[in-house]
């Protein structure tokens, strides 16, 4: 036998229902949009991370290719590595440096068997209001790249 339900009590289920769903998806919203937010800010540093390895590399070999060694100049080798990196993060700031390996401190003028470190550094800006809020509207994403000079 089978037993039928009153509407009175079918419509206070489905108002439960409505309640119910209101509660949680503020919370599930906010959990998406976070994970989003997060892999959007992990294919930020992948892709700083990569430019930096990359003109790391060009800097290693062409260094004295420039009348001002190491020069990140736009129209040298460094600067045209550093044009040619895909800015999906927006802009990034470059910092090329060349480190001296027996006392750790930064040298004018490169010179063979030094180190080229090579800084790049982004913002990632948010789009979860509420994580925007509390890490403050952007995460910055930096990495750092060294190679010895080849020359």
């Amino acid at each position: 036998m089978r037993m039928h339900t009153s509407p009175v009590l079918r419509r206070r289920e489905r108002g439960q229902s409505l309640v119910e769903f209101a509660l949680v998806l503020p919370v599930f919203m906010l959990l998406v949009f976070g994970i989003l937010d997060g892999g959007r800010a992990i294919v930020a540093y992948n892709d700083v991370s990569q430019s930096a390895r990359n003109v790391a590399r060009v800097a290693m070999v062409t260094c004295f290719d420039t009348p001002v060694r190491c020069s990140s100049a736009s129209g040298t080798p460094i600067g045209d590595a550093i044009a040619d990196q895909i800015g999906a993060t927006g802009p990034v700031n470059w910092t090329v440096t060349c480190i001296d390996p027996l006392t750790n401190t930064t040298s004018p003028n490169c010179a063979a068997g030094q180190v080229v470190r090579v800084r790049a550094a982004a913002n990632v800006t948010l789009v979860t209001p509420l994580i925007a809020q509390a890490l403050g509207g952007t995460v910055a994403v930096n990495a750092t790249s060294e190679a010895t000079i080849s020359q």
